[in-house]
């Protein structure tokens, strides 16, 4: 058994290509100036496609390029505090972030799983991977005689685990037949034990999803993770977040909240 805490890396976002900007720009007639200054105010990540979507909406990229536009708000913030007021979300969805989950339980697992609108998940299988060890998380409010008999109950398992697994002669089996047994093994371990998973979300979703599992009334161990997301998402997409203030909790996790607009 290994003391493990839930961790969350940033593995991947949209992005997006600025000679394909400007040669759309170009096909829809903006002007030069106003492509540049397009170009050259915006960097590649997901909020310059999602306001380049919200934009040909309205043919917003400049004043009169759309004869009932006679003024646009040009400052990304600007657009995006409009935008999340507005209630406007559906833009949101054409950039995403993909996240590694590592060392949550299962018991977070299945938790996650519930947000399926929005998301990509792939996750650990235990039918097909045998554990070289048992990472386990124990929750920070049990106290040491708590903690003691959950380290002991979890190794017992572990223990149990192991004997059945070294009465299999694995080397002799096939892919089908490993995979089988390993499944069937796979019922004595606890929900607790660390899993891993890639979870891929939209930020209409992500937004949603942060509000709901930083609530002080969300499970722990999924606040933490949340917890992570968030700085993340503030951090990297400021314009997107930028209505979100944390609350720190007596367990150490933060509560987020947006002030302009809660479900977008």
């Amino acid at each position: 058994m290994k003391l493990v805490r839930p961790k969350v890396i940033k593995l991947g976002e949209t992005k997006v290509d600025p000679s394909a900007l400007q040669e759309t720009l170009k096909t829809i007639g903006v002007s030069d100036p106003s492509t540049l200054k397009f170009l050259s105010s915006h960097g590649s990540d997901g909020q310059t496609l999602i306001e380049f979507a919200g934009r040909i909406c309205y043919e917003s990229y400049e004043p009169g390029l759309n004869p009932n536009v006679v003024r646009i708000r040009d400052e990304p913030s600007e657009y995006f505090k409009n935008i999340l007021l507005r209630g406007d979300g559906s833009i949101l969805e054409h950039s995403q972030i993909s996240f590694a989950f590592l060392n949550i339980s299962r018991v977070c697992s299945h938790e996650i799983v519930r947000h399926r609108v929005g998301t990509a998940i792939s996750q650990e299988s235990l039918r097909y991977v045998r554990p070289r060890e048992l990472g386990f998380w124990i929750p920070d409010e049990l106290d040491k005689a708590q903690r003691e008999a959950m380290v002991s109950s979890v190794e017992g398992l572990e223990k149990a685990y192991r004997q059945l697994e070294a009465g299999i002669g694995w080397d002799k089996l096939s892919m089908d037949q490993k995979k089988r047994l390993t499944s069937a093994l796979r019922r004595v371990l606890p929900d607790g034990m660390a899993t891993n998973m890639i979870w891929t979300a939209n930020h209409r979703t992500l937004r949603w999803v942060i509000e709901m599992r930083t609530d002080p009334a969300a499970e722990v161990e999924i606040r933490m993770v949340f917890d992570q997301v968030a700085e993340i998402c503030k951090k990297d997409y400021p314009q997107l977040y930028q209505d979100f203030d944390s609350v720190e909790l007596t367990d150490g996790t933060r509560s987020w909240k947006p002030k302009l607009r809660s479900k977008v």
